[in-house]
């Protein structure tokens, strides 16, 4: 079945390339992963909770758009790779405490403010899961 497939992608590719022969011909499957939410369900209470790696990376990315700054000049400043900034800025990765403050250092905010907005938005939604929890029982 597989082989069968191949043969019939070879043949579209072939004749797509025979139509545009100065397009170039997209030959990697991109696999879309699901988006990333602040909240998560705990596996083994399975109850919902809030992922505050989520919380942070998007008050970083509130308070560098604030400056319109962009990643490079953040991660140049705060000596991170552009990489791993824009995986924190997604949730994607937890920050060390020296992370979060070089990256605070190269915004020039203080630690202390990062922490007091996250922990503001981290009460808004727990209250927001409290609520939902409460209107469902």
């Amino acid at each position: 079945m597989e082989s069968k497939m191949n043969q019939e992608s070879v043949l579209i590719n072939k004749s797509v390339a025979s139509q545009n022969p100065g397009q170039r011909l997209l030959t990697h499957t991109v696999k879309i992963a699901a988006p990333v939410t602040s909240i998560n369900v705990d596996a083994t209470s399975g109850k919902k909770m809030v992922l505050m790696r989520q919380v942070i990376g998007e008050e970083l990315r509130r308070r560098r758009n604030e400056q319109s700054r962009t990643l490079r000049d953040v991660s140049r400043d705060a000596q991170v790779s552009l990489g791993y900034l824009s995986e924190l800025e997604r949730g994607q990765k937890e920050a060390s405490s020296e992370l979060l403050a070089a990256v605070c250092s190269a915004l020039d905010t203080p630690l202390s403010s990062l922490l007091a907005g996250v922990s503001e938005e981290v009460a808004k939604r727990e209250a927001m899961l409290a609520q939902r929890a409460f209107s469902i029982a």
